[in-house]
């Protein structure tokens, strides 16, 4: 009896120990979630070289204005305005609340900080410091482009308001820290580092440019290429059964039946498509921000200084644009934007460069003054100055000659305006002027 009796509990427990290694098996996730599309490969074999990042450095605003009653003054360096956003970021924000709005505030010396596209607010904890993450309820559904920092108050606090897209509501905190308020003071009343701008008073959001000639440095650069290969590794099931060919007009195809690569004959940028069924989920924003970046990530696929550009949940695709020495770079190509479509939790469709910039080599240039660029684009029926949705000094990248694995590029500095989501270069002089999407 007593045998049986040891039978039945060994019988138990061997069930058990059965039932607890079939559900580890179950419920284990790999740390590379992508181990299985990218294959048996060395780690080395699906590295692109480049860095890793988060959304507290990807996400940036594209210009930081002070607004000295209706008197506009933004940085000449974009590096100084790039520096004191990140000192911005490490700002203890505190007291949140909701409060309506009539649009932006206007009640004396003020920041107006503003990104490139529409935020949750809820992204607010993941890129600025919060006290008490936990006890903030962010509204669903509402977003953001613009920000403010107020220096109305008369003691040291300084209040960040997060207006709303549609300027009916506004999330505010404050700061209250002595030695950050008289920084931003200090900038008020003495001007460092600072030039004015005009502003154009546009329908959707008010646009800020240098009011003079911007002293700007043109370069030359020495860029390596990068092998084909290693994104071959990272984006197919099983890179072994891939099958390369060359087309007529020099492209390189990567196919495998469900996925393709194209290397276009430039060999700067490369197209990737897995085909799939249309229907899919809509992604938040910060899930498809938060999805691209790790999938990057995970390949040190970020060679070269990029920000987002924009978002799109409706097609699930999201956009980053390369930046050089704080300013965006442009390309009709397509050779400075990483693009990524996601379904069902998996990439299908991406454009990136192939290339890494190594050696600059700069010279000085004097780009037109933002009176001039409104004086053009007020006498050129091609422009209507209600519907431009931005503008920018930027550079217009040019590929030169290749020197076996490297190539040499121009970084030629230019006026952008962006029209219908599109950015267009203009040349002020020059009757010619360049309408062909560039980002």
């Amino acid at each position: 009896m007593k045998l049986e009796v040891i039978k039945s509990y060994t019988l138990a427990i061997l069930v058990g120990i059965s039932f607890l290694l079939t559900f580890s098996l179950w419920s284990y996730q790999s740390n590379s979630p992508y181990l299985e599309e990218e294959g048996l490969v060395n780690e080395e074999e699906i590295d692109l070289g480049g860095t890793t990042v988060t959304k507290k450095s990807i996400v940036q605003p594209t210009s930081i204005i002070f607004n000295k009653y209706d008197n506009y003054f933004g940085f000449s360096d974009p590096g100084e305005r790039e520096d004191l956003y990140h000192d911005i970021q490490t700002w203890v924000l505190y007291n949140f609340r909701v409060t309506d709005a009539n649009g932006a505030p206007n009640e004396g010396p003020q920041v107006e900080l503003t990104f490139p596209d529409a935020l949750p607010m809820e992204i607010i904890p993941s890129i600025f410091t919060v006290n008490n993450t936990a006890e903030i309820d962010m509204p669903e559904n509402m977003f953001f482009q613009r920000m403010f920092i107020s220096l109305k108050s008369n003691n040291n606090t300084l209040t960040f308001i997060f207006l709303s897209t549609d300027g009916k509501t506004q999330v505010k905190a404050d700061v209250n820290n002595t030695q950050k308020r008289e920084l931003l003071n200090d900038y008020m009343v003495k001007l460092t580092g600072l030039e004015e701008y005009t502003m154009i008073d546009d329908p959707g959001y008010p646009i800020y440019i240098p009011m003079n000639p911007v002293d700007i440095t043109k370069y030359y650069l020495d860029s390596a290429i990068i092998a084909p290969d290693v994104m071959k590794n990272i984006l197919f099931l099983d890179p072994a059964e891939v099958v390369e060919n060359v087309s007529d007009d020099n492209e390189i195809w990567y196919q495998d039946g469900q996925r393709s690569m194209r290397v276009f004959k430039n060999k700067l940028s490369m197209e990737y498509i897995n085909s799939q069924e249309t229907v899919y989920n809509p992604m938040s924003v910060t899930d498809l921000l938060d999805k691209s970046i790790n999938r990057i990530n995970s390949y040190k696929g970020w060679t070269d200084d990029f920000r987002l550009e924009s978002v799109s949940t409706a097609q699930n695709n999201i956009r980053f644009q390369m930046y050089y020495d704080g300013y965006p770079v442009f390309n009709p190509d397509n050779l400075t934007i990483i693009e990524q479509r996601w379904i069902n939790d998996e990439v299908t469709e991406q454009r990136r460069p192939l290339y890494q910039i190594t050696d600059p080599y700069p010279e000085s240039f004097k780009l037109e003054s933002g009176n001039e660029l409104i004086k053009y684009l007020k006498s050129h029926q091609t422009y209507n100055l209600t519907k431009i949705e931005d503008i920018q000094v930027g550079y217009r990248l040019y590929s030169m000659e290749s020197l076996g694995n490297s190539r040499t590029l121009t970084l030629m500095p230019s006026w952008y305006v962006k029209m219908d989501g599109e950015w267009l270069q203009v040349t002020i002089d020059s009757e010619n002027v360049n309408r062909k999407g560039v980002s």
